[in-house]
């Protein structure tokens, strides 16, 4: 232990630090009107002032909320703008204004009526950082003003009060406007404590749950059993399967798929999405949200319906009529009759362009809902190419396709069927909308971790306006020609590449041809 003394406090600095620690416990314990106040009144007590007042900034101006003293009448209900005035000029700087009797002007609006007082003026601004919140004026003793200490204490308190009761309100009107965000929420909001049980939910998880006997206080395990918690797949969710369990266990849950189903009721598809609640790094529960999907479920029970109905029995009949009309065609070229053998021909050849047209429909709305699964296998494209080749179109057809590999190829993860489909629609196009002497080229090349296929023909070319349009839905790839089929297969072919995680566009020249390129990542 030195010899070393600690420094010696005075009176007025423990008087002031005591003012300050009551002031601050007076800040945190009462309403902001109150408090101002108690400043007000300690400002007369403490100082000897014989007037003070207090004075708020709301938005552009000030306004007296608290006066008290000997001249409290002359100064209540008055306001300012702030900048204009002793007061509203003496609220934008950062340290106090003092003016001597004879300073102030009696036609000032707020002071104006302090004119003819033989005691000084001190306008002490409130401030919370670069923000001006009001101000504190004081009608004090002459020789007050060599020390204004006290009063920068009170200002100071003052502030704080002004600034937290600011934020009181902030905070009161955003929880209320949270609670009712809460309340109106469709969507189902459930709270549950560190030990997993219910502590709140919204008006339509109780509209919901309540029907199955849910109530606050519940465990996961009772919410399972009462409501009839499945999974995706219909099996029944343990407790530890649940969206909140791994929720409570600290991970983010995103759209897992669950069902409330129960003996006798409608089932109800819900997509639950949750993340734990932490409390300064404490777990203090979690909040899951289940959005119904039902609707949305029903819908694709309906599209499953609906492509049964078209895949099948509408290609039935189709079948039926293809088969015939074969049949008639071969009866008819045995007996010479070749001009009504070009006609059953014709049959079927509208039904075959008919069938494929079906097909594209139903491609269409499974590539678009996800329905068709990719099963991705390592491939040879090089090999894939070169097969497909040897079946599209006539022989005059294939004699026109040209493969072109500079360089071999690593196999690449793809439905070899899907790919396949998706090069067969820019190939048959090619050779559609190019003039039967010329060459059509497949590439097969590698650029920057991808696989590139490019298809180029020499034909009429597309219009700049055009390309940016060819691969949506229901396009003519080529303006001024009569359009064949719906406009799906560059649709299509799109929707197939892009669930391989790859890409399509296509370059063009009017009069001189087009390149279509399919990317596709080797990794």
């Amino acid at each position: 232990m030195t010899g070393e003394r600690l420094p010696r406090r005075t009176g007025k600095d423990l008087q002031l630090r005591a003012i300050r620690e009551i002031l601050r416990a007076t800040v945190e314990a009462l309403p902001l009107d109150e408090i101002l106040s108690v400043i007000a009144n300690m400002a007369i007590i403490v100082f000897d002032a014989s007037t003070s007042w207090l004075m708020v900034k709301e938005d552009a101006r000030l306004r007296t909320v608290v006066s008290r003293g000997e001249l409290a009448d002359a100064l209540t209900g008055r306001e300012c703008a702030v900048g204009r005035g002793s007061a509203g000029a003496a609220a934008t700087r950062e340290s106090p204004t003092i003016l001597e009797p004879g300073d102030v002007d009696p036609a000032d609006v707020v002071i104006g009526g302090l004119a003819g007082n033989a005691k000084p003026v001190v306008l002490l601004p409130l401030r919370a950082g670069d923000r001006s919140l009001g101000l504190l004026g004081c009608v004090v003793p002459p020789d007050a003003t060599r020390d204004v200490s006290f009063l920068l204490i009170l200002a100071e308190q003052a502030a704080t009060a002004v600034e937290t009761a600011e934020l009181r309100e902030e905070s009161r009107t955003w929880r209320q406007r949270l609670d009712a965000v809460f309340e109106q929420m469709s969507e189902l909001v459930l709270v549950f404590d560190r030990e997993g049980r219910l502590a709140l939910m919204n008006s339509s998880a109780a509209q919901v749950l309540g029907q199955t006997g849910v109530h606050l206080g519940d465990s996961i395990a009772d919410l399972v059993t009462k409501a009839g918690l499945y999974s995706a797949d219909g099996r029944q969710l343990s407790p530890e399967e649940t969206a909140i369990a791994r929720a409570l266990r600290g991970e983010r849950v995103e759209s897992a798929e669950e069902r409330l189903q129960r003996p006798g009721g409608m089932t109800r598809y819900f997509l639950v999405s949750g993340v734990p609640l932490f409390t300064d790094r404490r777990m203090e529960g979690a909040v899951v949200v289940w959005r119904d999907i039902s609707e949305l479920r029903r819908a694709e029970q309906f599209r499953d319906e609906y492509l049964s109905l078209v895949s099948h029995d509408l290609r039935s009949p189709l079948t039926t009529v293809m088969g015939m009309g074969d049949w008639l065609r071969r009866m008819l070229e045995r007996k010479g009759l070749k001009k009504e053998a070009s006609s059953a021909q014709a049959i079927v050849t509208s039904a075959q362009r008919m069938n494929a047209m079906i097909q594209d429909l139903v491609d269409t709305v499974r590539l678009e809902s996800g329905y068709i699964e990719m099963h991705k296998q390592p491939t040879d494209l090089v090999q894939l190419v070169s097969d497909l080749v040897g079946r599209v179109g006539t022989v005059q057809d294939r004699a026109r396709i040209k493969v072109e590999a500079p360089e071999p190829l690593t196999q690449v993860p793809v439905d070899p069927d899907r790919i396949e489909r998706a090069i067969v629609n820019l190939l048959t196009n090619a050779l559609k909308y190019s003039a039967p002497d010329t060459p059509v080229v497949i590439r097969l090349a590698r650029r920057n971790g991808d696989a590139i296929i490019s298809v180029t023909d020499q034909g009429i070319g597309i219009p700049p306006e055009d390309l940016p349009h060819l691969f949506e839905r229901f396009y003519s790839p080529r303006a001024g020609l009569k359009a064949e089929g719906l406009g799906l297969g560059l649709y299509i072919t799109r929707l197939i590449v892009e669930a391989h995680g790859g890409r399509v566009w296509a370059e063009s020249q009017v009069g001189k041809g087009s390149t279509f390129y399919i990317a596709l990542p080797i990794a």
